[in-house]
């Protein structure tokens, strides 16, 4: 896919930016790594069990498991609801973006930090807590927040997934089982992900469109 052909030139910004962040995770930059050191010393100091709980009960529900089956859930609701291209959308950035974050970790294996305060095994970038999350809330807010009929609904359901969404960042560092880049490179990557994934699917959607108005005889814009 031609992305500067899809007039969406922030995307290319974005994708060249994570590829950026993930060179300096790789090849292990001193500067990356102070500024990730210095977030989570500072972060240190705010330990209490406490937190620590509660941190830990944001990244239970915030797991991956959960978020992706809450993800292909959304999209069964669609696909009940004959909104078939809208759940194959989700359905298709929740599989495929989790995946492609996986085998980005699996390919950067930057270690964990060596302060977690929780049990954490796998490799640190990007959080897979975070691209999971991410894209749930994604799905959600293009495509299952306009199932309700509510507006002031619609409103305080996206802001309280935007809160979550900060929660689980935050817990990730809390916990000392990210670097703050990870998180960062995390919730960048969904977002690039589903983008690019939107905007292949509606790309397509025109080239169809086009196909049957030619097929048709009728003229359109090109």
């Amino acid at each position: 896919m031609n992305l500067s052909s899809l007039k969406h030139p922030y995307l290319i910004v974005g994708w060249l930016s994570f590829i950026s962040l993930s060179a300096l995770a790789l090849f292990e930059n001193i500067q990356l790594f102070a500024f990730d050191r210095q977030i989570l010393n500072y972060f240190g100091r705010f330990v209490t069990t406490q937190r620590t709980e509660i941190f830990k009960a944001v990244a239970l529900i915030a797991s991956p498991a959960i978020t992706i089956l809450l993800s292909i859930a959304l999209s069964l609701v669609l696909w009940h609801l004959r909104q078939v291209s809208e759940a194959l959308i989700v359905l298709t950035m929740t599989i495929t973006g989790n995946l492609a974050g996986f085998v980005t970790k699996l390919l950067i294996q930057r270690p964990r930090p060596t302060t977690t305060l929780i049990p954490a095994s796998g490799y640190s970038f990007p959080s897979g807590h975070m691209v999971s999350a991410t894209i749930f809330v994604f799905v959600v807010l293009v495509f299952g927040i306009r199932l309700i009929q509510s507006v002031r609904l619609q409103m305080f359901t996206s802001m309280l997934l935007i809160f979550w969404l900060g929660l689980v960042a935050l817990s990730r560092v809390y916990l000392q089982v990210h670097y703050p880049s990870d998180v960062i490179g995390g919730g960048l990557f969904s977002v690039l992900w589903c983008e690019t994934i939107l905007t292949a699917f509606r790309q397509q959607q025109l080239n169809l469109n086009h196909l049957i108005a030619d097929k048709r005889g009728v003229n359109h814009e090109p």
